[in-house]
Formats: structure tokens, C-alpha cells, sequence
């Protein structure tokens, strides 16, 4: 047991018959080796084009940036044991690329960052806000970038505030101000995919794990997590029981992804260097041999080692939610989803200005909304001005939108309060002397479109550096009806933060 984790592991070392895997590159690897930054088709939203850096707002080290020690990492890594990472979920519909991405990744990752521990619905991270923007307002899948912009744009709020990590129907979005200002606070700063098919690739993708690839001198080593895509098609074809007297004897391990079937979203937690399986069965358990026949002998040829995966199929699947996976069943040409690792790194925000709405819109992925500011509160147009990614149908996701239906959700015609983030907005106006300024404000539907709404309420708040409130500046709405006609208001606001 690495003395690292902090609590006992689930999933105990057993005796060692084998001497730990130090993996280290042999000749017969392919000439590009190195662990670098890739953008296979489901990594990130399409919109943005190929020059869409998802990294560039991260403050850690790009992949690669770094050399890995391969001496320091210990042999086995398992995260999921660390107080910062939640229970073993059980999804429910197709939402689990968004229990692997947040409910599990991101809870993780925001209890390390914050010094806490996901052991209640106040420190754990809701599946169902994000998969509820993207869902189309149906039972459909999603990618663990959906959940991740999601964070960066508008951040996910607490499963105490949202009402749970999952729901009891597809397609609500929430009313209440609070979750949406909650939200605000915790956000992504950048995500990365990477391929897993050389030695070099995997020692990277192990320093991650362990430590991230920045160790401390004398201090608690913390390491990331993975998502990954799994084929789960025919599962019982590659999985296997390892054998009495093996390493983690009694333990399931998948040798390679299902040969057929349906992607599905998982997260990576660790490794462990000892497990290993038969896989020819020749009666040992080589990283030596060509296995598969290709002339050379690579990653794909390794009997030995392998990933530990935590599922969200319930903690009485397979070993206790968890199964290993062969660092070998990664490289899979028939699969290649299969073949990438997905990292995150997130962030704490406080945002200084917010926009608190409330409205009733009949198709919210038809809405259009513009929010627009200037410095004058005597202007007549504004000097910068945004359109809401989750207001005007998540362009960002093309097609994955939120369905249309009303605002609330399939169903319910009810208006939601709702909460803006404008802090970004007023930094880029510049300097504010006076804490004055003009809001404009429009509501309309998409072209073609026959949806209808009406704006209720409106009202810009302010906090101070801390998060907290410092007032709310009520805006007179009047009749607030948008649909065949465009809505549009203009009013002079006071209590901007002084810059």
C-alpha cells in the first residue's frame, strides 16, 4: 500500500509474485513516442475549429511541458481511496459521460483544490446540470468536453443547492437564482486529451495519476484522474477473474474494450503495476513477447499492468464499482475512442456582478438573448455586449443543445429565475468611476421560430472580492413579452463595482 493515500483502499494489495513493471521504452517502439495534446472528434466542440486550444486558460503544465521521473512513481496509484473522490455512483439513463466528467472527475478535483472532502451533497457535483443542457431534453449520451464547457461557461453548482447529483426527470433546468449564482463559483479552467499508445505515453499518463507530473519536495503528492470512452458491447468476451495466487487475486479485470457495442463514459483513477493476466495463455505473463503478431513488440504486447477503473453502474458491480483494465487493452485499433485520456484542471471564481432574471420562455433553445453595457448611463448603445451561450440555444454545441422545450423543462410552462455572470463584461468597459452605467437588454426567438416568452423580472447584483452580497439594483420591466416582436430594454443601473 502506497503511503500516499490517505485512507484504506477498497481494492487491496495482495501478495506480490512478480517483480513491479518499470516501464521503460524499448527499441522496438514506434519513432514518436512522447505524450502530447490531441483533438480526436469528440475532445471538443467542433464550433470552435481546429484552433480551439481547450488548455490555454489552465494555469498548470501543458502535457509534455514537463520530463517524468519514472523512478519516483510508486508501482500502484489508486485515487478513488482519497476522501476527495465521491462514492461509487449509479447512473441513471444515458447521462454517463457527465457522472464520469463531473459528478466524479470534477467533485474530485474541486475537493483537492478546496481541501475538502466529498462525503456529502454540499461538496459533490451534480451529473444531471450539465446533461440537462446538452440532452436535447431526451435520453441521449454526451461527452465528457460537453460537461466541461458547461463548468467553463457557466459552472456547475452543488448537488445540495441543484437538488441531488442526478434527478428524477430529463430535461429541467433549475429555478432559483441561488444555483445558478452557486454555479458561478465553480468552474473549469482547462481540459486536455492525450493518446495512450507507447511506453513514454503511459509513464506520462502514470505521473498524472500520482502526482500530475509536479513533484513536492516533502509535501502530500495529490494526482489527477482520467475520462475515458469504453466500448461495453460483449463485456463477458474480455473480462476476466484473476486467478488464486495471482496479484489482486479474486479481482475482475478487462484485458482489452468490449469487441462490439456502444460507447460509454468512465473515469481512470489509478494503476496498478502488478496486476497482469495471461492473455495468450502460455503460462506467463510477459511484456516481452510479440503477442499480436506485428513484428515488434510494443505497448500493445503487455501482459502486465494495468489502469484501475471506477464505473457508474453501482458499487455491487464488479469490484465494488471498480475493475482494472490492461494498460494493453487501451491500444485498440477497432476502438479507437477507447485509445485517448481526458484530464481536467479547475478553478475557484467569485463573480463581482451578476444579472438576476426571471422568465418563462416556450422553447428555450429558440431563445435569443443579447446583454449589452456601457460606462454612460446617458449612452444609447453599449460599448460591449454578449450573448449567453445557455440563452441562446448553447451554440457552442452545435446540435447538442437543450431541446426544445420550455424553459423549465418538457412540460412546464412555469418561468425560472435565473443568474448571469457579468463580471467579464464589465472589465472589459474599462475603468468605472462612479459605479453608473446603462443596461441593455434583448429578448427574441430564432428565425423561423414560433416561440413566445415574457421577462418578469430584472435586477443587477453586485458582491464584493469575498462573494458577498453587496446589493441588488432592481430594473423596471414593465411588459416584458417577447415572440413575434423583439423585447428590449434600456435603463440606467447604479452600484457597479468602482474599478
Amino acid at each position: 500500500m502506497n503511503s500516499h493515500l490517505k485512507r484504506v483502499t477498497t481494492l487491496c494489495s495482495l501478495a506480490i509474485l512478480a517483480p513491479a513493471v518499470q516501464a521503460k521504452p524499448t527499441p522496438s517502439e514506434p519513432a514518436i513516442t512522447k505524450a502530447h495534446a490531441v483533438y480526436p472528434g469528440f475532445s471538443r466542440p467542433p464550433s470552435q475549429g481546429e484552433n480551439y486550444n481547450t488548455w490555454s486558460d489552465a494555469k498548470g503544465p501543458d502535457v509534455g511541458a514537463t520530463t517524468v521521473d519514472v523512478s519516483r512513481l510508486p508501482s500502484r496509484v489508486d485515487n478513488s481511496a482519497r476522501p476527495q473522490f465521491p462514492a461509487v455512483y449509479k447512473q441513471i439513463w444515458g447521462a454517463c459521460g457527465q457522472f464520469a466528467s463531473v459528478a466524479s472527475i470534477f467533485t474530485y478535483e474541486m475537493n483537492v483544490l478546496n481541501g475538502t472532502a466529498a462525503d456529502t451533497d454540499a461538496t459533490r457535483f451534480p451529473a444531471h446540470f450539465s446533461w440537462n443542457m446538452i440532452n436535447n431534453a431526451e435520453n441521449k449520451g454526451s461527452e465528457a468536453y460537453h460537461g466541461w464547457e458547461v463548468a467553463k461557461h457557466i459552472g456547475v453548482p452543488t448537488a445540495k443547492s441543484y437538488g441531488g447529483v442526478r434527478l428524477d426527470k430529463i430535461g429541467v433546468w433549475p429555478d432559483g437564482y441561488h444555483i445558478w449564482r452557486e454555479a458561478m463559483e465553480y468552474r473549469v479552467s482547462g481540459y486536455r486529451y492525450t493518446p495512450l499508445n507507447t511506453v513514454e505515453q503511459l509513464n506520462e499518463a502514470r505521473a498524472w495519476l500520482y502526482d500530475r507530473n509536479q513533484p513536492k519536495q516533502g509535501g502530500q503528492t495529490v494526482g489527477g484522474l482520467f475520462a475515458m470512452d469504453g466500448r461495453m458491447g460483449e463485456l463477458k468476451k474480455v473480462t476476466v477473474t484473476l486467478p488464486k495466487g495471482a496479484h489482486e487475486a479474486g479481482k475482475k479485470l478487462w484485458t482489452k474494450w468490449g469487441p462490439s457495442g456502444y460507447g460509454h463514459g468512465i473515469a481512470c483513477v489509478g494503476y496498478d503495476d502488478e496486476v497482469g493476466y495471461d492473455v495468450n495463455g502460455d503460462g506467463k505473463i510477459t511484456n516481452d513477447v510479440d503477442l499480436n503478431g506485428d513484428g515488434k513488440v510494443t505497448l500493445a504486447d503487455w501482459e502486465r499492468g494495468a489502469f484501475i477503473i471506477v464505473n457508474s453502474w453501482g458499487d455491487e458491480w464488479s469490484n465494488n464499482g471498480r475493475i482494472y483494465l490492461l494498460y494493453s487493452g487501451m491500444v485498440d485499433p477497432t476502438w479507437k475512442r477507447g485509445n485517448y485520456l481526458g484530464r481536467v484542471e479547475v478553478a475557484r471564481y467569485q463573480p463581482r456582478t451578476t444579472l438576476r432574471l426571471k422568465l418563462a420562455c416556450s422553447d428555450r433553445t429558440d431563445l435569443r438573448m443579447n446583454i449589452g453595457l456601457a460606462s454612460d448611463e446617458q449612452a444609447t448603445a453599449p460599448e460591449q455586449q454578449f450573448a449567453p451561450e445557455a440563452f441562446n440555444g448553447w451554440p457552442l454545441f452545435g446540435r447538442s443543445n437543450a431541446g426544445h422545450v420550455p424553459i423549465a423543462g418538457p412540460g412546464d410552462d412555469r418561468p425560472i429565475e435565473a443568474g448571469i455572470d457579468l463580471t467579464t463584461l464589465l472589465k472589459r468597459l474599462g475603468p468605472n468611476e462612479d459605479g453608473k452605467g446603462r443596461l441593455f437588454l434583448s429578448l427574441s426567438r430564432a428565425d423561423g421560430s414560433e416561440a413566445s416568452g415574457e421577462l418578469i423580472e430584472c435586477a443587477i447584483r453586485t458582491y464584493d472580492q469575498h462573494g458577498g452580497f453587496v446589493r441588488e439594483s432592481v430594473v423596471k420591466v414593465g411588459d416584458g413579452s417577447f415572440g413575434e416582436s423583439q423585447f428590449t430594454l434600456e435603463a440606467s443601473v447604479d452600484g457597479l463595482p468602482v474599478q
